[in-house]
């Protein structure tokens, strides 16, 4: 396979020699390959139109060349993001799921750790802070208790 592409490649850089001596020599009214030398063959150019005839043909080839170059392009990019969104489908959504499945655990453990661990304590709090509050009110002990806490007699 790179021995086609040398040969090819060596044939255009020899194409494009025979034409430039070609062109260079026409300047002074001579050829490289004389017309009579075989009749029916095609001979380079020898005036500027057929200059400008062959720079049209080879700049129609480039951009021929540039447009199979970008259609190929978007076509890979459009592949590209079919892919992305099947691998996203098949990876991201489930790996979501799982992530989602676990906070809901973590939910309900907390929930579950509220309502039997919290939950009793904060009852008993509850029930003492009102007989205290109940008692303070009554005989004004809970006065007292709150004032030795914030250090006064």
């Amino acid at each position: 396979m790179r021995l086609v592409g040398i040969v090819i490649a060596a044939a255009i850089v020899l194409g494009l020699a025979i034409l430039g001596v070609n062109g260079i020599l026409s300047y002074f009214d001579t050829d490289f390959i004389p017309g009579g030398a075989f009749p029916d063959a095609w001979t380079g150019p020898d005036t500027w139109s057929e200059w400008r005839d062959i720079v049209i043909v080879f700049t129609a080839l480039f951009w021929l060349i540039s447009g199979i170059v970008f259609i190929a392009a978007a076509i890979a990019i459009f592949l590209l993001a079919i892919v992305a969104r099947k691998v996203m489908q098949e990876n991201a959504v489930p790996a979501l799921d799982s992530l989602r499945a676990s906070l809901d655990n973590v939910k309900g453990t907390t929930e579950f750790a509220g309502e039997t661990v919290a939950s009793p304590i904060i009852r008993v709090y509850s029930v003492f802070k009102g007989v205290r509050t109940g008692l303070g009110a009554v005989s004004g002990v809970g006065g007292r208790i709150k004032s030795r806490k914030l250090g006064k007699k």
